[in-house]
């Protein structure tokens, strides 16, 4: 699995970009664990996941306020 620290980084400040990026190396059937502490992803990306055709497996919130999503590569 792999993982991208996204830290502050928000939808307006090119996490979809990077988001797009990350999962395009991500092998098919393979899952990319993101970690943000934008609170607006929660929402944010997981639509953008399932927009790009990928499946959210996993929405984990931690005690710092971060939160880590887990996406799995459909295609």
């Amino acid at each position: 699995m792999e993982v991208f620290e996204a830290g502050t980084m928000g939808c307006a400040d090119g996490l979809a970009q990077e988001f797009r990026r990350r999962i395009a190396e991500v092998p098919i059937g393979g899952s990319l664990e993101v970690v943000v502490s934008d609170p607006a992803a929660k929402e944010d990306l997981p639509s953008l996941a399932r927009l790009l055709g990928q499946r959210v497996t996993s929405t984990e919130a931690h005690d710092d306020g971060r939160l880590t999503i887990t996406v799995e590569r459909q295609k």
